[in-house]
């Protein structure tokens, strides 16, 4: 007999496996009917994936908005930060060729099911430092900041020197440090091993299961929900990191105190629970959920009896001289590696930049940038779905997201706040002394910044040749007959003070003194930087869906998750792996002063901003700026792509034998 077409509606039935019995022979069983309903579905499966893939972004993103708290507490530098954050990369390179390879030719979504617990094993582990160390680490932590004043001008030379006690603490805090840093490259390594399945298998699985004309819609909802995850990490972040790290225990200081340690670990527990419980229901989804209306060609029966990796080697040859995917790939990862960089070490480039505190820098991170790139990310896809472009249409828009990117990492370079005013600052040292405080014997004090009534910050009571001091509140402190300091002068922050505390009857106070803080306040710059910023994101994350139809459309069918796989192994070893050690490397490039505890250097105190912003957004910009040359080497090839490829064989329907009317 001859078929005839399916009409549209009986199209998406089949794919959908609903289909009311009426266009299949085999009439299915009860069991199948409930399979089907529950999980034979492209929406449920992307309703499961995107939140694993969400929660994944999540964890990523709440690590670094923690990195400040626990730098303070493990006394590490930034490019120690970016040495673990670089560890989830090198766990995605050793796993993404092998593993897609072989998950790409079996069941994808118990591949992403086991893939998941993978990633809970690894969360859970960062979560063991604070379960075995955490109470004394906290001890060593307040010691460290024990309640009263700064060390003052003191005769004798023995009165500064580091006691016995806090050398212990010192010591403490070293040993678990060397024991704990290991620990969190391993766990952070496994973490980087989950997340590959999640990342490389998802986006081929609903790729395969929907129309390639709805496939740009399905992959900005994809793309633009994993977005969300980030968004949601600096959120977590910022709400535990007000919490304090023991929970059950009143400090009887605020955040804003710098002996306050926020709970680092709190939103990794709840982060891991829900990874388990969505790793279980993805267990239950079909190998396809798009059912093919005719049976697969002999020559593809033939291949899957082969050996696995037979022909793992020619794939990977067809991958490396397709030119279009290697240009593709180069310009992923010079795509990445300034968003990954800047987002890496943005609180606290907003913390030092702007003197936000962490939670504050936590919320801009995630509502001014990510969010604004999600919404960036589903806009693109519904103009690429309603315009239907040209694959080289695609890949100008990417060179030129690209171009506007990197200018405007530029232009933010002039978006500062006032540079602090010390008075005495000699790079890397602590110990700068005036020549008003030589005989106050100050080598062994740490940075305790005082602002004086002259305006000016001064890097410790003892520096400024203060003799005295009093507790104004839980968190404050006055020091007075400072020799060092202009009783005449009138700054803003100084004479704040004296008007809250009412102390102007107190005329031996009010000779030559100083605050506990820095005298640098809140600085209204942050706006025009959140408002640049957050358009810069909304340009650079429209290209993105874009560039990942291009990825898909440049490769063979059944070599979608290959070539996600390379583009991930390219994205770890050239990208992820180097980029935070190098944007550590850049902020720490700027540190102006290190703190010492008991004559040891510790975390760095106080940054030049100018060179700060130079360094750390002038590597962004140039790094995509090299994005933008491999962008238009793409498209000058991408005439050859077609970006919207014929469905599958559409289904034919039995038609009755033709009777005479």
């Amino acid at each position: 007999m001859k078929g005839v077409e399916a009409t549209p509606e009986e199209q998406e039935r089949l794919a959908t496996g609903n289909n009311n019995g009426s266009l299949d022979c085999k009439i299915p069983t009860a069991q199948q009917v409930q399979q089907r309903s529950a999980f034979h579905s492209t929406r449920v499966f992307m309703l499961v994936f995107l939140s694993g893939w969400v929660l994944q972004g999540m964890f990523l993103t709440y690590f670094v908005s923690v990195t400040t708290t626990i730098e303070k507490l493990f006394k590490m530098e930034s490019k120690t930060t970016g040495v673990l954050l670089a560890a989830t990369e090198i766990g995605q390179i050793c796993t993404a060729l092998f593993l897609t390879y072989l998950a790409g030719r079996g069941h994808r979504p118990r591949w992403i099911a086991c893939m998941m617990l993978i990633l809970a094993v690894g969360v859970i582990g960062c979560v063991v430092p604070h379960m075995l160390y955490g109470t004394r680490l906290l001890d060593v932590h307040l010691d460290a900041h024990r309640a009263g004043p700064a060390p003052v001008c003191s005769q004798y030379a023995n009165a500064t020197i580091c006691d016995a006690s806090q050398f212990r603490s010192t010591e403490t805090r070293s040993s678990i440090t060397a024991v704990i840093i290991p620990w969190l490259f391993i766990c952070l390594l496994v973490v980087g091993v989950g997340q590959t399945g999640i990342a490389t298998l998802g986006i081929p699985y609903v790729d395969d299961n929907v129309g390639s004309r709805q496939s740009p819609l399905y992959m900005a909802i994809t793309i633009g929900i994993r977005v969300i995850g980030p968004a949601l990490g600096f959120l977590l972040g910022a709400l535990c990191t007000r919490v304090y790290v023991n929970p059950l225990l009143d400090p009887g200081y605020d955040s804003s105190d710098p002996k306050w340690v926020g709970a680092w670990w709190l939103g990794m527990v709840f982060i891991a629970g829900f990874i388990v419980i969505l790793s279980t229901l993805m267990f239950f989804f079909p190998r396809q959920i798009r059912q093919e209306p005719l049976p697969p060609p002999p020559k593809k029966l033939s291949e899957k009896r082969e050996p696995f990796f037979k022909d793992f080697f020619a794939t990977i040859k067809r991958q490396l001289t397709n030119d279009i995917l290697m240009w593709r790939t180069a310009s992923s990862v010079l795509h990445l590696m300034p968003i990954s960089g800047v987002y890496s070490f943005l609180p606290k480039y907003l913390e030092k930049q702007f003197r936000l505190p962490t939670h504050d820098a936590n919320l801009v991170s995630g509502l001014g940038g990510i969010l604004v790139m999600g919404l960036g990310i589903i806009t693109s896809g519904v103009v690429i779905l309603k315009l239907v472009p040209s694959a080289r249409q695609v890949a100008a828009w990417t060179a030129a997201t690209a171009a506007i990117y990197s200018a405007g990492m530029v232009v933010l370079m002039f978006v500062s706040c006032p540079e602090e005013n010390f008075r005495l600052l000699e790079t890397g040292s602590v110990n700068s002394s005036l020549s008003c405080s030589n005989n106050c014997h100050c080598e062994n004090v740490s940075f305790s910044p005082v602002c004086g009534q002259d305006a000016l910050t001064y890097l410790s009571p003892c520096q400024a040749g203060c003799a005295d001091s009093r507790q104004l509140d839980n968190s404050t402190w006055i020091y007075y007959n400072c020799s060092c300091i202009d009783d005449g002068g009138r700054g803003e922050k100084a004479m704040h003070a004296v008007e809250k505390y009412n102390l102007y009857n107190d005329l031996s106070v009010l000779e030559g003194f100083a605050v506990s803080g820095e005298c640098s306040g809140p600085c209204n710059k942050i706006y025009a930087f959140i408002a640049i910023f957050a358009a810069l994101m909304f340009v650079h994350a429209s290209g993105e869906v874009g560039a990942v139809l291009l990825i898909i459309r440049c490769t063979d069918k059944h070599d979608k998750a290959m070539a996600m796989g390379v583009i991930q192994f390219a994205i770890g070893v050239f990208g992820n792996v180097p980029c935070p050690i190098i944007f550590g490397a850049a902020v720490d490039a700027a540190c102006r002063l290190r703190d010492t505890a008991c004559g040891l250097f510790a975390a760095c105190a106080s940054y030049d901003n100018h060179s700060l912003r130079h360094f750390f957004l002038g590597l962004s910009a140039g790094l995509m700026f090299l994005a933008f040359i491999m962008d238009m080497l793409v498209w000058s090839k991408a005439g050859r792509i077609d970006m919207n490829p014929s469905d599958a064989p559409r289904a034919r329907l039995p038609r009755a034998p033709d009777t005479q009317l």
